[in-house]
């Protein structure tokens, strides 16, 4: 195989993510030279459309010019300044502007990452709950099928042995809500459903419970599955009514990807805790928040002899950088309505998917909601049957010009949440036409 110099530098020394490195022999990585909105330029294969938004963050595409110049402007002050002790306009104004997207809380808490932004919360409820008479509830729960980061916590949380088998050793135990309501169709078309008898098994654990955690409405990581947003509503009361605190994991559907500021709406509950990340910046640069009440921010609150303080700390926590890039997105969504787009124009997405199953036979239960949609491969399928076909498709996709990256046998189209209906359906195109070819083979 010919390698450029980049692709064999590259390889001589970058381990790269999420990846066997040896399937790099046959596929080596992409030189990226530039990228505008949707769009990548490769040296190696041209344009491509970034359909899964570069690891689903990049939520107003590249290069979004009011994003930049925001950045620009504040590196001419300061890039960073140590948030213990100290404030700022541009701080205090993120945290104006994540409370009024999310008016229900009162306090915001900002981290590194997701994974972080997950850990901080579970932090919060368990110590919250030690130092506030409830000593008993020291335990956690989550979904089947879920995923909550890489820490090793987070793996915990997690339900995706690909990622976290390797670590069980160092793991704690987290039991696992089963028989959780998935859907297919689209989710904004549901009906509301009384979701409580499945909580049934629950009752064993709820005395020990300090928090259950969740990713509302769509697991990501898990095989873009959705689930009823009724099962969040009975979980928010289940939890409620017995000191146990819920967890939202709003790190891929929050800030718009579903049409919404936090995809706990589509239920009409508020968890004791919502975390935020991806779309808060944009996908700019790194930062997540954790959203909380008064409530829980007094269970902290007291002399410092107490011990009773909140000591999570990170290095770059409120990065000055990062605050100007989630402000300026922020402006944008309100400023361009882009939320509202979202949901006027999911149906459009969605029925794309529709059509390509309809038309190849080869895709099993489409499903989406906001600008997220999936569909599972037919395997059964003649030319669809052979080992690792989502790869397949992955690789031959590039060279059509289509960053498609599906989940296993998953595809799905992730895209910013400013993708034209042009590229959105050419997008489709490619993906029929690959499916088609495969069929064939």
């Amino acid at each position: 195989m010919n390698l450029s110099d980049l692709q064999k530098r590259d390889l001589k020394h970058l381990w790269h993510p999420c990846a066997q490195m040896k399937d790099y022999e046959s596929f080596p990585p992409m030189e990226i030279v530039s990228a505008k909105g949707s769009l990548l330029q490769t040296a190696n294969d041209g344009e491509m459309i970034d359909i899964i938004s570069s690891w689903w963050c990049k939520s107003l595409g590249h290069g979004h010019e009011d994003i930049q110049q925001s950045v620009k402007n504040q590196m001419d002050k300061f890039e960073h300044v140590i948030l213990a002790n100290t404030s700022n306009e541009l701080i205090v104004n993120l945290c104006e502007k994540m409370i009024a997207l999310n008016p229900a809380y009162d306090k915001v808490f900002f981290a590194d990452s997701g994974s972080d932004g997950v850990e901080v919360a579970v932090k919060m409820s368990l110590q919250y709950q030690q130092q506030n008479g409830q000593e008993q509830r020291k335990k956690f729960m989550s979904l089947q099928n879920a995923y909550h980061g890489e820490t090793i916590l987070t793996l915990a949380l997690g339900d995706c042995g690909l990622y976290s088998a390797p670590y069980a050793a160092l793991m704690p135990e987290v039991k696992k809500i089963l028989d959780v309501p998935y859907v297919t169709g689209r989710v904004e078309d549901l009906e509301e459903e009384d979701f409580s008898e499945l909580l049934k098994p629950l009752e064993e654990y709820e005395d020990e419970l300090a928090g259950i955690v969740i990713e509302p409405v769509l697991q990501g990581a898990g095989g873009m599955l959705f689930y009823h947003p009724s099962f969040i509503k009975a979980l928010r009361e289940w939890t409620s009514e017995r000191g146990v605190h819920l967890i939202a994991d709003e790190i891929l559907t929050g800030i718009g990807r579903l049409g919404k500021a936090r995809a706990c709406e589509f239920a009409n509950v508020v968890p004791d805790f919502s975390v935020f990340s991806k779309s808060m910046t944009a996908g700019f640069t790194p930062m997540s928040c954790v959203l909380t009440t008064n409530e829980i921010f007094d269970g902290f609150y007291d002399e410092y002899e107490s011990g009773r303080a909140f000591m999570h700390s990170n290095t770059y926590t409120g990065n000055a950088i990062s605050a100007a890039a989630a402000v300026a997105a922020i402006d944008y969504y309100e400023r361009e309505q882009v939320f509202a787009r979202v949901a006027k124009d999911s149906a459009y997405m969605h029925q794309l998917f529709e059509d390509v199953a309809k038309d190849t036979g080869a895709l099993l239960n489409v499903r989406s909601c906001g600008f997220v949609a999936a569909a599972d491969l037919d395997v059964s399928l003649k030319g669809l049957d052979k080992k690792r076909c989502g790869y397949s498709l992955y690789k031959k996709a590039v060279k059509k010009g289509l960053l498609l990256r599906p989940l296993g046998d998953t595809v799905y189209f992730l895209p910013p949440l400013n993708t034209s209906n042009e590229l959105l359906a050419k997008s489709a195109d490619i993906m029929k036409e690959l499916i088609f070819e495969e069929l064939r083979s």
